[in-house]
């Protein structure tokens, strides 16, 4: 029963996934985080752009403008791309510092550990490069229902891990990263947003109405969207500042530095 809330290596839960990501909910929330995409962080600078994600996704790819695109998901799959290959994201095969765009696309919240998969990312992204990173939404639909679900089924879209936006930013601070931007989307419960798929296509008036409330939603920065994006970019490391303190015996014969500030302290009576 326990092992039904288990997060299983992606390399055995992703053949599930892959067949979640052709699902229409999967759609409507991938065509809502590339259009966040194209709109913000499409004109990124850099030469070189890397996705990590669950399964190939050209048309992610081609929201970004960077001369070198490519991307890395965790099993092969039979539309595999050209531009994709399979790699464990614990251990990306590239040296250091050498993307300039770094996108985590649904994949820390489904690997066993998010934060070795956070760290190896911001390895291979240079000084002063950007990331973005998009992980469902532990308060929106799909993090509501994932503890229900988890009851009653054993499908992977509905094990992974609840990331708090706030824990998320702490991780990114401490790894010496600069949070600049939070972005929210994809309002709709999975059922409404099935029939917002199926409305599309039969009555344009009726899927304005239903876009509207992703749009309103959005604009006043709703936290409860079935995802969430952070952009953030990576610090470049200064060097320690080379002036030396001047450390020399107190009244009590400690060694105090001369800059110290004493705070309230008395003279001793002679």
């Amino acid at each position: 029963m326990l092992k039904r809330f288990d997060i299983e290596n992606l390399g055995v839960s992703s053949a599930g996934l892959l067949d979640w990501s052709e699902s229409e909910f999967s759609a409507y929330i991938m065509s809502a985080e590339r259009r966040i995409f194209t709109e913000k962080y499409g004109h990124l600078p850099g030469y070189r752009f890397l996705r990590l994600g669950l399964s190939p996704s050209q048309d992610t790819l081609d929201c970004f403008t960077q001369i070198h695109r490519f991307g890395l998901q965790s099993q092969l799959s039979g539309n595999i791309e050209a531009m994709s290959a399979v790699a464990d994201f614990s251990d990306i095969p590239l040296p250091s510092e050498v993307v300039d765009v770094v996108l985590l696309q649904h994949s820390i919240e489904f690997s066993e550990s998010p934060q070795a998969s956070l760290n190896e990312a911001l390895r291979v992204l240079a000084p002063g490069g950007h990331i973005i990173i998009c992980v469902f939404n532990p308060v929106g639909p799909t993090g509501l229902i994932k503890f229900p679900m988890q009851l009653v089924t054993n499908r992977p879209q509905y094990r992974f891990h609840s990331l708090r936006k706030g824990r998320l930013i702490d991780w990114l601070t401490l790894l010496n990263c600069q949070v600049l931007d939070v972005d929210h989307g994809a309002y709709h419960w999975p059922r409404r947003a099935a029939e917002t798929k199926a409305h599309e296509s039969n009555s344009k008036a009726e899927g304005e109405q239903i876009s509207s409330w992703d749009n309103v939603c959005g604009k006043i920065r709703l936290p409860v969207g079935n995802f969430y994006m952070i952009h953030a970019v990576k610090r470049v490391a200064r060097g320690i500042s080379s002036s030396p303190r001047v450390w020399k015996h107190g009244v009590s014969g400690r060694l105090t530095s001369s800059n110290a500030k004493s705070l309230g302290s008395k003279k001793e009576p002679k």
